[in-house]
């Protein structure tokens, strides 16, 4: 598994946020920056549109808000459910120190933004703070069959790396991997143990050989040719499959309590 950081950009300065882009994007490509702002009301909307934002970079004073603007938004980022990590960006150290003590970020960053700073706190956070499991890439390497250019038959081993989110279900009998958007992997090479040990968000196993994404699960109905079995149906996808019996409780208290359907 390949963790990947994904992060916000608040500040209202163009330049201060290309300086930190360009910090980020230059030697860090496990952090995304997935958004940017330029005042706190943009910066409210990207965090509500979005639930898997692992951290903001927050500038102290907005300019068009006031010097506090940061610090207030910081504070109620603390308080949400899942809170991201917060670095702050300020001009001024004061205002660092009074953050530090309010709010317990990750760190802060005195402008004009330095690499070796940069570096250093992002070696913190990948040693101290678990990246969203939603945010995780998963390496998947399988068999891949075609004509080369000259007519015969070529086997190749590519390698995709997947979000949790692109995946419909895992089938560990034919050793593939099924995608939302209907690509069939197969010969993968990780065991379905080790899917599990993922503890991916929404997956849960609903057979000896399945494990499927409870986000695309639509709801399941009576087996018409075995009584007392169930089969799974998704959503926008014609796909059913059985439902093992003694997987068939946990199944329904992960749908109720995951909130899929």
């Amino acid at each position: 598994m390949v963790n990947k950081w994904r992060v916000i950009l608040v500040d209202d300065e163009p330049l201060a946020r290309l300086g930190l882009r360009n910090c980020l994007t230059s030697r860090h490509f496990d952090f995304e920056i997935v958004g940017e702002a330029e005042n706190i009301s943009q910066a409210k909307q990207l965090i509500q549109q979005d639930d898997s934002i692992d951290g903001v970079f927050l500038d102290i004073d907005i300019e068009t808000e006031s010097n506090r603007a940061g610090l207030d938004f910081g504070f109620a980022l603390n308080n949400m459910l899942n809170p991201p990590w917060i670095i702050f960006a300020t001009g001024k150290k004061e205002h660092a120190i009074e953050a530090i003590n309010r709010i317990k970020p990750v760190g802060y960053l005195l402008k004009p933004f330095g690499q070796v700073d940069v570096d250093m706190l992002l070696d913190r956070i990948r040693k101290d703070r678990p990246v969203n499991k939603r945010n995780t890439l998963i390496e998947i390497r399988y068999k891949k069959v075609g004509l080369a250019a000259d007519g015969h038959v070529e086997k190749t081993k590519p390698t995709k790396f997947l979000t949790p989110d692109e995946i419909l279900y895992v089938c560990s009998d034919e050793a593939t991997v099924h995608l939302v958007n209907g690509e069939v992997l197969k010969g993968v090479n990780i065991t379905l143990k080790s899917w599990l040990e993922h503890e991916l968000p929404y997956f849960v196993q609903t057979h000896k050989k399945t494990i499927v994404n409870l986000k695309y699960v639509s709801g399941f109905k009576l087996d018409p040719d075995k009584e007392d079995n169930y089969i799974l149906q998704f959503k926008n996808n014609s796909t059913e499959l059985p439902i093992g019996g003694i997987f068939f409780g946990k199944f329904k208290e992960a749908i109720k309590n995951s909130g899929a359907m």
